[in-house]
């Protein structure tokens, strides 16, 4: 398609085409937008014109996207987010009525200790503020903030650069848990005990190789690792339903001893205490809303350690 001069684009026919494309739906879009069926009706066609595509084919009472459609909408839902953030925040930043959307990244770990507590902070404060997570790797995090795909990082400490800030939120410490019945450990665990036992081992890990490998390789031990996953939430479960032992931070041993049929025990070697940070870039730095969410962040933060 060649370039089009936006001087006489009418860009809130962007705004019709994302609620074409959110509803399925010319008439649930109009409402949506206050515009009548027929202003509706109009718009679709200077927009199918522009385009030279069908953009959506009705099929009974829905209005199904067209291939261009599904790949124009990740651009102009994009454009939409930015406008909004442009105009809503200038200056000022109002959470009761707010309708933005943060892109956080987080792993597993502080997905669960962290997120459920903001959410609830969040729907209390700011019912209309949405939270998008991203599941991103330490090398894809530093890329992710200068390009200004995601506003947050929530994790371990990690080396960002001069232009990305940065916040202490918490400390935590690994512990083991085990299953509450197990057939030969009971309130204590010994060194001889927790060498012989097997393991589930975390495959994804923000560490690489976990500290306390490091710390057993150092002195000619190696801990029997039997089945390794890549999902973090699963561990408890499997704890809870084998023999098998775990090292998990013990926040999260916390989250879910009342749910899982398991207990919680300290690991019988010297276990150093981790800090988990709030990142994000120097654009952010003044933005009220920004501001905003990493105070709610830090509040939670500081309950939590309670």
């Amino acid at each position: 398609m060649k370039c089009m001069n936006l001087t006489g684009f009418d860009l809130n026919l962007l705004i019709v085409f994302d609620a074409i494309f959110r509803e399925n739906n010319l008439t649930l879009a109009g409402r949506r937008l206050g515009l009548t069926q027929s202003a509706m009706s109009h718009a679709l066609t200077r927009l199918r014109t522009l385009f030279h595509d069908p953009l959506f084919v009705r099929q009974g009472h829905r209005m199904f996207p067209t291939p261009l459609a599904e790949e124009l909408h990740l651009n102009v839902h994009k454009i939409i987010e930015l406008a909004e953030k442009t105009f809503e925040d200038h200056g000022s930043f109002d959470p009761g009525h707010s309708m933005r959307t943060f892109n956080i990244a987080m792993q597993d770990y502080p997905m669960m200790v962290l997120l459920p507590r903001l959410l609830r902070e969040i729907r209390t404060c700011a019912p209309h503020i949405n939270i998008r997570i991203f599941h991103l790797n330490m090398e894809s995090r530093k890329i992710a903030l200068d390009d200004g795909d995601i506003e947050l990082v929530i994790g371990v400490r990690q080396e960002f650069g001069s232009n990305i800030h940065q916040q202490h939120l918490f400390r935590d410490r690994d512990v083991c848990i085990l299953r509450e019945d197990h057939p030969s450990i009971f309130d204590e665990l010994s060194f001889e005990q927790y060498m012989e036992a097997e393991f589930i081992g975390l495959a994804v890990s923000e560490f690489g190789m976990e500290a306390i490998d490091k710390q057993l390789a150092e002195i000619g031990f190696r801990r029997k690792i039997r089945v390794t996953v890549e999902q973090e939430v699963a561990i408890p479960h499997l704890v809870g339903t084998t023999d098998l032992l775990a090292n998990v931070a013990e926040l999260v041993a916390r989250e879910y001893i009342d749910r899982f049929p398991i207990k919680i025990l300290p690991i019988p070697v010297t276990t150093h205490q981790f800090d988990i940070m709030q990142y994000w870039h120097a654009r952010n730095h003044l933005d009220p809303g920004h501001n905003w969410l990493r105070k709610c962040l830090k509040g939670v933060c500081e309950r939590l350690c309670e």
